[in-house]
């Protein structure tokens, strides 16, 4: 049985900071980016894969078209962007200063999927999603990715669990899972 088939009654968490719910048993693990935040004595952390950034932009949009778009482009546009204690989002913001450009003043900060997509959708902004994520998009005809290199490194995806806290069998088979399907990326 593979494990998207599988029904663990797990509880997890793939967005934001819930530490807070995993510390009082709410949840079980939070699977994410291991930002630098999240690091605590009473959490143990597993990395699972590193994902490269990617900007997207709707399917109309004038930049997708451009052969080149440049930073100096991006900076003059909306964006919904990560939450500012993303490591993301400091790591972009850090690019446009790179550049010798302020980030853009017209942004929404979510760290909703939905949200973000939304915003990409029907205002036109910018977002900065994990390549996998922008290759889905553009599969479904929801959005196109800018024809640009982000050099940025950011923390690795991965699950973080209570240091000492027994698991369940349903949280081990969905943690089996998560490492099976890292190493077939």
């Amino acid at each position: 049985m593979g494990c998207a088939s599988r029904r663990s009654g797990a509880r997890s968490c793939a967005a934001g900071p819930e530490r807070p719910l995993l510390r009082v048993g709410e949840l079980d693990l939070f699977v994410g980016r291991l930002e630098p935040g999240y690091a605590s004595p009473d959490l143990d952390t597993e990395a699972l894969y590193d994902e490269p950034m990617s900007i997207v932009a709707r399917p109309n949009h004038a930049l997708v078209s451009k052969a080149r778009p440049s930073w100096e482009d991006l900076a003059a546009v909306a964006w919904v962007m990560p939450p500012p204690w993303a490591s993301s989002r400091i790591k972009l913001n850090q690019m446009f200063y790179k550049h010798g450009l302020n980030p853009p003043a017209d942004v929404i900060e979510s760290a909703s999927f939905l949200v973000t997509l939304t915003f990409v959708r029907e205002r036109g902004t910018m977002a900065f999603f994990a390549r996998s994520v922008a290759r889905y998009l553009e599969r479904e005809g929801l959005a196109k990715t800018l024809r640009l290199k982000i050099p940025i490194e950011l923390p690795s995806v991965g699950i973080i669990t209570m240091r000492g806290r027994m698991r369940t069998p349903a949280s081990e088979q969905f943690i089996d899972c998560l490492r099976q399907a890292a190493m077939a990326r």
